[in-house]
């Protein structure tokens, strides 16, 4: 059972728990903690105490939380120019005494790339506010420090061990205009295959929490809000606080310089890059389709799915595999770079003639990506060939374009398309956002030699 809960704030403002249970722990909790002390008198750490110890009933907990941190939580809003209203805004958290704040790069990610057009702001719960400047970011974990002058707040407490599955956590921030707000949920853990550390959390993380923090029963700071993985939706992720703590500890004797900033950024892009491609070890995993060996779940954090129409009663039959890394990094609104995603599409049918199959695989090659501003990357240069694959020939495109920005990265595609029968066919789009050029082709030649035209022998 769950409901909302309304409460007076300590300087008289409403303050809201939501989703806020109303049961308490189980009374076998008690005995499992004298066993443990018995067990092992000398070895029992804090955290085993705080593991087995009876947890408060949730809305009480909730409220004593929020209650102890909410004079070091912030809302930062973007403007632009000498507007006073807010084109973007997040929560941020105080991580020392004396004016820094952590939040999440996203919220700020704008006004770091576009320093002349925007300006941030802070607002405290009690509504003062005043100007804040970026000092430090980490762009592959989605975090960025802040800087004020103008309000110091007592420090949150860090926790660099991630939580474990099943204690229970609770989330701060300002979602869109209803004010401070604390939700409560589950901590299940880092997520497996993933990345990125990322700790799946089971409470609401809604617009404007992200860069809030999230804390365990203790009122210790877990993670940083952020959302899910793009176009999914009613998962929420934090990331853990251990890379919180290296960002702030660098952060200390940061300074605000927009230039230094940028070629921060693109220093950790290529980092992120050299990691990225760095992961796939080893020949890379196939599956077989229509008698095709084709890259499959190359890594364990590469998600792979397959869709189709395999009724015979079809002209053609098709399956399509997209796989991708989730391994991005976002930039700015538009602009996303480190990631990689390959489709194969398999075409079989006994109904077509080679004219009509051959034009049905085509219409399936895509040869240039179109995501990207131009002030961002350049135009595609492209080049193609037959090429004689493991078993069969096949036509190539690889289409590559620069970053503008970000010297060193670029965007590439690589399309194929065997020409081996008319019956059977498969086209495969490998799209590489923002890698490292030489380190992109070596992972190229790699995914092409995996294909290989290998049908399975008919039974006696």
């Amino acid at each position: 059972m769950s409901k909302h809960v309304a409460t007076a704030s300590p300087r008289g403002g409403p303050v809201w728990i939501v989703n806020a249970a109303v049961t308490t722990a189980p009374t076998f909790a008690g005995f499992a903690l004298m066993a443990a002390l018995v067990a092992c008198p000398l070895a029992v750490s804090a955290q085993s105490i705080a593991d087995a110890a009876p947890t408060p009933a949730a809305s009480e907990n909730a409220r004593d939380v929020l209650g102890r941190v909410r004079q070091s939580v912030i809302q930062i809003e973007g403007l632009v120019g000498s507007n006073t209203a807010r084109s973007f805004h997040g929560t941020g958290f105080a991580v020392t005494g004396d004016g820094l704040f952590m939040t999440n790069y996203h919220v700020v990610s704008e006004q770091v790339q576009h320093p002349d057009k925007y300006r941030l702001r802070f607002r405290t719960p009690d509504g003062a506010s005043g100007a804040v400047n970026v000092v430090a970011v980490d762009v592959e974990n989605d975090l960025a420090v802040v800087r004020t002058t103008a309000h110091m707040a007592p420090p949150l407490d860090l926790v660099g061990q991630p939580p474990r599955k099943g204690q229970r956590a609770y989330s701060v921030g300002f979602p869109l205009d209803v004010g401070l707000t604390i939700t409560e949920g589950i901590s299940n853990g880092e997520v497996e295959g993933s990345f990125d550390a990322r700790i799946h959390y089971s409470g609401a993380i809604n617009g404007g929490m992200s860069g809030g923090p999230a804390f365990n029963a203790n009122g210790q700071v877990i993670g940083v809000n952020v959302s899910g993985y793009r176009f999914e939706q009613l998962v929420s992720f934090l990331v853990p606080a251990a890379h919180a703590v290296r960002l702030r500890d660098r952060a200390k004797a940061a300074t605000a310089d927009p230039a230094a900033l940028t070629a921060e950024i693109a220093a950790q892009l290529r980092a992120h890059s050299s990691k990225l491609l760095g992961a796939f070890i080893g020949p890379l995993v196939t599956q077989n389709s229509a008698g095709y060996e084709l890259p499959a779940k190359i890594a364990s954090f590469v998600d792979c799915t397959a869709v189709g129409n395999p009724t015979v009663t079809q002209i053609a039959q098709t399956t399509r595999i997209n796989c991708a890394s989730k391994a991005g990094v976002y930039l700015k609104e538009r602009q996303s770079t480190g990631d990689i995603r390959y489709t194969h599409t398999v075409v079989t049918s006994e109904k077509l003639g080679a004219w009509r199959f051959a034009a049905r695989l085509s219409n399936h090659a895509h040869v240039i990506s179109t995501h990207g501003l131009r002030r961002d990357v350049g135009p595609f240069a492209c080049d193609g060939s037959v090429v004689a694959l493991k078993g069969f020939a096949a036509r190539i495109s690889i289409c590559t374009r620069s970053h503008r920005k970000n010297t060193g990265l670029y965007d590439t595609t690589v399309t194929v398309a065997s020409l081996n029968g008319s019956r059977q066919g498969f086209t495969s789009d490998l799209t590489m956002i923002g890698l490292e050029y030489e380190p992109s082709m070596k992972f190229i030649q790699r995914y092409l030699e995996a294909m290989e035209w290998k049908p399975s022998l008919p039974k006696p």
